[in-house]
């Protein structure tokens, strides 16, 4: 594996699971969410967190299956998909599905080469090292977002 892969790899787990420079990744700001905070709106006009988490895991899997060349232009489930009642087994599998399309993605990047990050993604006009890097930024921004919802719900 190339150095440009395995920082990759390192930056997509770090905004994950932990260890950023920045603060919180998503799972430690996700920590503790119950199902019902999970729905809460306590900023008008915001998404909820369990729509934020959705739509995460639903833009992982677009990455995904443009890293298999496929064109993907829009998640299938849609942009922000709806909760799915407010259970905390719902939650739960909300969660897991995040997860699932988190883990997916590690495994696609950990088979590409410094070439493949050069590839224009298909229907798009930048290349796919740049998606990555993308990736990394729209979950930094997303939980930042989650934070800044448990503050408010939290007052």
């Amino acid at each position: 594996m190339s150095a440009q892969i395995a920082n990759l790899l390192d930056e997509l787990k770090r905004i994950h699971n932990g260890g950023a420079w920045h603060g919180p990744a998503l799972r430690e700001a996700l920590a503790g969410v119950t199902a019902e905070q999970a729905t809460m709106r306590p900023v008008p006009g915001a998404h909820s967190i369990w729509e934020l988490v959705l739509h995460l895991a639903a833009w992982e899997k677009v990455i995904g299956r443009r890293l298999e060349g496929q064109r993907a232009d829009e998640p299938e489930e849609g942009d922000f998909p709806a909760a799915a009642g407010a259970t905390e087994e719902a939650w739960a599998q909300a969660l897991a599905q995040l997860e699932s399309a988190h883990e997916r993605l590690l495994g696609l990047v950990i088979g590409l080469t410094d070439a493949d990050l050069e590839r224009v993604v298909v229907g798009k006009g930048y290349p796919s090292g740049f998606m990555l890097r993308g990736a990394v930024n729209h979950t930094a921004y997303h939980a930042g977002q989650i934070g800044l919802l448990k503050k408010a719900f939290r007052q």
